[in-house]
C-alpha cells in the first residue's frame, strides 16, 4: 500500500533541487577577444581598439584586441573558423577578406563559416590620376585609352583592383596595364611621380586629394566619395561591379543565439562612441554601420557579384 507525498514536501523537494542545480550563465561572463587580422597602428587596428571600450562597458567584460596579421586579414578567419563558437572570439578583418578573397585565392575558409556581427565605416576606395592629365572623370580614361595603342597604366595594390579593371577592360575594348605595388602610398607616389597614368587606391590618396594635388576620377563604393561627390561612382558610369569595402566582425558559425544578439547589440552602441567617430572621420570613413543579418546580407551580396565578375 502506498502512501501519498504531502504537497509541501514535494514542493521543498523542487525548491532543493533548483539551489543544489548550477545557474544557467548569460553571455558575457568572461572577456571577448578580437583579433585583428593586420598589423598594429593600420586602419583596422586603429578603428577595432577605438571601439574597445565602448564595446566593453555595453557587454560588461573586457574586450581584448590582438593582432595577428597576414594574408590580407585571412590568417585571422583561418583562425578563427577553428575557435569554439562560444560568442568570445572574433576576428577583424575588411569585407572583401570573406567577399572577394575566397573566389581569388586558395583559401581554407569562405562565407558560410562564420556569423556576421557588425561593420564599421566605409574605405574610401577611388581611381585617382595627376588633375595635369586634364581628366574630369573616368569616362575620360576610357576614351584615352582607346587612343592609345599600347593602352594605359594603373598603379594596383589589390587582386579586387585588378579583376575590377579586367572587367572594364574587356567591356570597353581597351587595355589598362596594371603595375604591381607594396600598397596605397606607393601606389600615390606611382600617380605623383607620373610613372603610371592612374591608380587604385583604398583612401592613401585622401590628403593629396584634398590639397589638389590628385584627381578622384571615379569611387568604387555605391555612393560617391564624401568630400569628392562630384567624382561618379564606377556603378554610376555603367559598369555593373561596386565594392563597399569595411571594417568587419565576425565570429565563428554556431555561436548561440542569444551570444550573438548581445554582440550585435553591443557593436550598434559602440557606432555611437566619440572616440570610434573620431577615428573613422579621420580616415575619411563615414560612420557607416552594418549588423547582424543585414551585415549578413549586404556581404553575401558582394560575394555574388565578385563570383560573377571573376567568371
Amino acid at each position: 500500500m502506498f502512501r501519498s507525498i504531502p504537497k509541501t514536501l514535494v514542493q521543498t523537494g523542487l525548491a532543493l533541487a533548483l539551489l543544489a542545480s548550477p545557474a544557467v550563465a548569460e553571455f558575457p561572463e568572461k572577456e571577448v577577444t578580437i583579433t585583428v587580422g593586420f598589423g598594429p597602428g593600420g586602419g583596422v587596428d586603429t578603428i577595432t581598439r577605438a571601439a574597445s571600450d565602448a564595446l566593453s562597458a555595453s557587454l560588461g567584460e573586457p574586450v581584448v584586441v590582438e593582432n595577428q596579421p597576414g594574408a590580407g586579414g585571412g590568417l585571422a578567419l583561418t583562425a578563427l573558423k577553428a575557435k569554439p563558437a562560444d560568442g568570445y572570439n572574433l576576428a577583424a578583418a575588411i569585407s572583401t577578406t570573406i567577399s572577394f578573397d575566397p573566389h581569388t585565392s586558395n583559401v581554407s575558409f569562405g562565407i558560410d563559416d562564420f556569423e556576421f556581427i557588425g561593420a564599421f565605416g566605409v574605405f574610401p576606395e577611388a581611381l585617382v590620376a595627376l588633375p595635369s592629365r586634364g581628366w574630369t572623370n573616368f569616362s575620360d580614361v576610357v576614351a584615352a585609352a582607346k587612343d592609345a595603342p599600347d593602352g594605359l597604366t594603373y598603379a594596383s595594390t589589390t587582386s579586387l583592383d585588378r579583376v575590377v579593371m579586367k572587367a572594364i577592360s574587356e567591356k570597353e575594348g581597351i587595355v589598362l596595364k596594371p603595375v604591381p605595388t607594396k600598397g596605397g602610398a606607393e601606389a600615390v607616389a606611382e600617380v605623383l611621380g607620373g610613372h603610371v597614368d592612374f591608380a587604385y587606391s583604398s583612401g592613401t590618396y585622401y590628403a593629396q586629394a584634398a590639397a589638389g594635388e590628385l584627381m578622384v576620377l571615379a569611387g568604387l563604393g555605391t555612393d560617391p566619395v564624401p568630400g569628392f561627390e562630384t567624382a561618379p561612382t564606377l556603378k554610376g558610369l555603367g559598369y555593373d561591379i561596386s565594392s563597399v569595402n569595411m571594417v568587419v566582425y565576425l565570429a565563428p558559425l554556431g555561436i548561440p543565439a542569444e551570444a550573438k544578439a548581445k554582440l550585435v547589440a553591443a557593436f550598434e552602441e559602440a557606432a555611437k562612441s566619440q572616440p570610434l567617430l573620431d577615428v573613422l572621420a579621420k580616415r575619411n570613413m563615414g560612420s557607416f554601420i552594418l549588423t547582424g543579418d543585414e551585415f549578413a546580407t549586404q556581404i553575401r551580396a558582394q560575394s555574388a557579384q565578385f563570383k560573377a565578375a571573376m567568371e
